[in-house]
Order: C-alpha cells, then structure tokens, then sequence
C-alpha cells in the first residue's frame, strides 16, 4: 500500500508490479510498497498534524482530501470541503502563485519522476473560516503520474508573525517596553491555530507573567497550578488535561482547550531554570519532533529576555545593596524618600561602642559585628519597611507608609535592644555594642535632619547619664505639618 492510497481509502495488493508513469518510468522505483499496517500510521499523523494542513488536490483543482488538522490551523470542516475549489479562499492577489507552481508542475510532468516538487515554497494569504487572513507557506508534490493518487499533495503551514514577531520582540527589547508586554510577544510567537500560550519570568524581585492581547492565556496563567511543576524544572504535559485539578481543567476546556505543556525555561548558560512557557492546545496532543519547531523561538527568545532581565535586576540590586551587610545602602535610602508622597518617618541608629571594638580586635571582627547588627536589624522591621547602612557604623529604616509615630519609636526601641545583646564571634570570642536612635517624621526633604538631630539629642543625654524616655511615651506626636521629632535612648 502506497501513503496516498490509504489517504483515498483504496486498497492495492502489496505485491503488484509499480505502474508506468506517463514519462515511462515506474510509480515506486522498483523501492518495496510501504506495509498497509505503516502507511495507515503515517496518514493518521499526517491526518493530526499540530501545524500543517495537507491536502490532495484534483486534476481539475477541486479538493480530494483534507487532513484533519485543517480544523484547528484554519477553521474548516474537512468533509465539507471536499469537491471544493483548492483555491477558493486564497486571496486574489496571490492566486497566481499558486497557479504558476501548478503550472511548474504540469509542465514536469511527463518529463521527470511524478515526485517533482515545486522548487520552492509558496507563501500566500489564506482566509480561515473565521473571515481572517493567515499567511501559509506551501511545498507542492506532483503526483499527477501516480495511477493510485492523480493529483497535487500540499503541504501547507502557517507562517505569519514568526518572522515579524521575532524582529517585534527585538523592538520591544530595544525601546524598553515593559516586561509583561516583551514576553507577551515571545508567547505570541506560538501559531495562533496550535493554542495559547503564556511566558512566565522568575525573577529575583517577583514573578511577572506575559500573554499576547486579547489571548484567552491571560485567564489561565493566573492560576500557578499550570506551571508550579514547569517553575522547578519539572515539564507538565497533560493531554486531555490528565492530572490536572478538575477545576482548572473545566477552565481550559470552556475556552476551546484540550490539553496542556508547561514547560521551563533555561538559562542558556548556567542552564538554572529562569522560567516557563505554557501552552493550551486545541487538540490532544504531546510533544514530538515535529512540535519542537512550533515553540522554538518562543523558548529561545523568552531566556534571552527573561536573562537579560535578570541581569538588569542584579545590576540594580548591586548598584543600591550594601555589599558588607547585604543592607540597602544609601542610595537605595535615598531613593526610597525621594518616592516618599508626603510625611515619612525614619529613624537612625548609630553604634557605641563599635570603634573600641574594631580598634582592639581588627577590621575582620568589627566587620563581623556590622553584620550581625544588620541580621539583627533586619529581621526586627517588616517587610514593607527599608532597614539601610548609610554610613560605617550607622543605620537607618525608612517606615512603611502609614506607620504611626509612636509605633515607628516603639519599632527602634525594640531593634535597639536586639543590637545591645551578647554578639557570638569565631573563636568563642563575645562582644557587646550599644546604639542609640534618633526617630522622625517630616517632609522627605527635611525628615534625615531632624533624625539625626534626635540621635544627637539621644546620645549628649546618654553620655550625661539622663534617663530616656521609655519607648511608649518617647517623643512627641507628629503634628498635623508632620514636623515633630523624638529623642529615643534606650
């Protein structure tokens, strides 16, 4: 059995001499027939192809067959389009192409074997079923010798963006556009007839996401169970959404889908897993070889972005990270009140007691010191607040919008007293420092000043020996300008 015969449905035996072609020669080239069990496999992977429509063509240019990948490519029924023109849909400005590479083929015909291919592809502009355009490039057999087959076997695959969106994320890439909107891009470099697709970046400041406009991904990619698997090295690949949680799976499948790959993406270096592709088919299917170019660019194209994001973000972290203590440093101080809408409460700590340490034990342990005074810090404010080291022994926090004077004073007084514990060295050495603090709130022009001048309040009284204040009662209420300071000495 011939391929094209199991396509028509007809059965030859095996064993039958090859007929003559009209040029004298034999159909097969005295090669063995392709076994009936084969030839029925291939057509059926031919029949669901992820991203080629074929199709036999008539000697008088009517459609013998279809494969059934033509419903997810281009929309179309392949059992009502039989008897149809082949060329009906294809836009009139470039039916022509089509008709010259016939017209190559006819003229071969009779002068070379009937496997003659137009020498190259054909793009040209097809209308789907939904009355949009997509540009499809074709390779056209000429198998119009063949006794069993008589006709035109197509090759047809959709081509359009891949070429433009590659060079559009490169724009995107150049201009600066936002990250969502770059790896929208990527993901749209997925055919629109395979499914839809979605980039996910893991980033060191977060998780971002990107989708194509209007891409029904963007109501899925939401939902991390998709691609948890994908974001540890892990592939997902769920053909009819095997696996997946019935609620997630129903989601997809009220949006047209039938399976699902998510799959990570590299670093193309260090090969470190930097994010994932995801991917909502139209048919059940899983990855093969002939699948692998369909998301190829998508993948190469999102770990150049999403690498060089990654990149950007460390540059930035090290341009505003103090590289001792891992604190932000002052830039980074500098920049958070500069963003500062309004009245900002900061306070600054400065260490006692440090110099006497780093003078009699050297700069690797008042080094060590530092650094567990910043740990200390740190875990003593939240998240939303900025713990910086703005100078060698001198620290400040910026408070989260919204936090209340006195809670900012009771917040210091609790890292003052975290500092002022025993500090464990190498060596079974143990040091003590001590801190005083300084607690604001004022315009973010003003507000260091007026810190510092607490700080310096807090440390002319601790060196007078007064008591401080305790933290409840520390200090004064900002008034309603904001423009109150307190002196904390605990």
């Amino acid at each position: 059995m011939s391929v094209v015969t199991a396509v028509r449905g007809q059965q030859m035996d095996g064993a039958e001499a090859p007929k003559p072609t009209a040029g004298g020669g034999t159909a097969a080239d005295d090669e063995p027939p392709v076994p009936p069990d084969v030839a029925a496999r291939i057509v059926r992977a031919v029949d669901r192809s992820p991203s080629t429509v074929v199709t036999l063509v008539n000697p008088d240019l009517t459609i013998a067959w279809v494969s059934r990948s033509a419903r997810w490519i281009t929309g179309s029924d392949p059992d009502s389009r039989r008897g149809d023109s082949a060329v009906s849909r294809i836009h009139p400005d470039d039916a022509h192409r089509l008709v010259e590479g016939l017209a190559q083929l006819r003229a071969a015909q009779g002068h070379h074997d009937y496997l003659t291919t137009v020498p190259e592809p054909i793009r040209y502009r097809f209308q789907r079923f939904d009355g949009t355009w997509v540009v499809m490039e074709a390779t056209i057999h000429n198998l119009l010798g063949d006794p069993e087959a008589d006709g035109l076997l197509v090759f047809a695959r959709p081509v359009s963006g891949h070429h433009e969106g590659v060079g559009h994320v490169i724009d995107l890439l150049v201009a600066g556009r936002p990250l969502p909107e770059v790896l929208g891009a990527c993901a749209g470099l997925v055919p629109e007839p395979f499914g839809a697709a979605a980039v996910v970046a893991l980033l060191p400041d977060g998780i971002v996401t990107g989708v194509p406009a209007g891409s029904p991904a963007a109501d899925l990619v939401g939902d991390r169970r998709w691609w948890q698997a994908a974001a540890v090295g892990e592939p997902t690949i769920a053909p009819g959404f095997e696996g997946v949680p019935a609620d997630a799976a129903e989601a997809a499948r009220a949006r047209g889908f039938r399976s699902v790959w998510a799959l990570p993406i590299r670093d193309q270096v260090r090969q470190d897993v930097i994010g994932c592709t995801v991917v909502w088919l139209k048919m059940r299917l899983e990855p093969n070889i002939a699948t692998d170019e369909v998301l190829r660019h998508t993948e190469r194209l999102a770990s150049l972005v999403i690498g060089e994001e990654r990149r950007r973000q460390d540059l930035r972290r090290q341009a505003t990270t103090d590289p001792l203590t891992r604190l932000a440093n002052r830039s980074a101080f500098e920049m958070r009140l500069a963003q500062a809408d309004g009245p900002v409460t900061v306070a600054v700590l400065d260490l006692d007691g440090f110099k006497p340490v780093n003078d009699t034990y050297g700069h690797e342990v008042g080094d060590a010191v530092l650094r567990v005074v910043a740990e200390r810090l740190a875990l003593g404010v939240r998240r939303e607040d900025l713990a910086a080291r703005i100078g060698g022994d001198e620290f400040a926090i910026v408070f989260a919008e919204g936090t209340g004077h006195d809670d900012a004073v009771r917040s210091a007084a609790r890292v003052v007293s975290a500092i002022e514990g025993p500090i464990a060295l190498d060596g079974g050495l143990r040091v003590s420092v001590g801190a005083s603090v300084g607690v604001a709130t004022a315009p973010a022009d003003e507000v260091v000043q007026r810190a510092d001048a607490a700080l310096y309040r807090a440390k002319r009284d601790k060196r007078a020996g007064r008591t401080a204040p305790s933290p409840a009662g520390a200090g004064t209420r900002p008034s309603p300008a904001g423009r109150a300071t307190s002196p904390v000495d605990v």
